[in-house]
């Protein structure tokens, strides 16, 4: 019989791996880890150690529970579970989960942020084929009206048609600042 024969295998058969798909790599920055500087990636990269500069990835960016960024992240999906500081950019998804904090802008279509999630900044959204274009159509086709009571000029406000009144004693209109470090 077959189950009691006495030929062994020498080596034992490791399992199959075809090649890895495009875009389903990860890597990752572990907890004793601090890199300065610019890092790029069109994989997914998981932080759990420390980044300050600028990060730029294709894929997905999470700062994990031990990660601590100083730095403008750029991705197509950031889950923030960690600290981050500085301006992060989601062409599709931000997330802060409960244990996650921002300091910093928010710019993308899709913004979640937990019950107990921490952010202290601005939230921009927009859609992805907005940008750009839309507030330069919405200028072009609503000029600019004059204030009741004045002759000051009153812009449309971002992302909708509505004209921003200025308040009795601020007739000029005050430009939202960047958050800064």
């Amino acid at each position: 019989m077959a189950v009691f024969s006495q030929k062994k295998n020498p080596e034992p058969a490791a399992p199959a791996q075809g090649p890895t798909p495009a875009g389903s790599q990860s890597s990752l920055v572990g907890k004793t880890l601090l890199i300065k500087g610019d890092v790029y990636s069109e994989d997914e990269i998981l932080i759990d150690g420390k980044i300050q500069g600028k990060i730029t990835v294709k894929n997905r960016v999470v700062i994990g529970r031990d990660g601590d960024v100083e730095a403008e992240i750029d991705a197509r999906e950031i889950v923030i579970k960690g600290k981050v500081t500085g301006n992060v950019r989601g062409s599709q998804r931000v997330e802060i989960v409960p244990a996650g904090s921002l300091h910093g802008n928010i710019q993308s279509p899709r913004v979640v942020i937990a019950d107990s999630g921490f952010f202290e900044g601005s939230i921009e959204m927009r859609p992805r084929d907005e940008k750009g274009k839309a507030s330069e159509e919405k200028t072009a086709d609503h000029p600019a009206q004059p204030h009741k009571g004045t002759d000051a000029a009153v812009q449309p406000h971002k992302g909708t048609d509505a004209a921003v009144q200025p308040t009795p004693g601020n007739e000029q209109a005050i430009p939202h600042k960047p958050f800064r470090k």
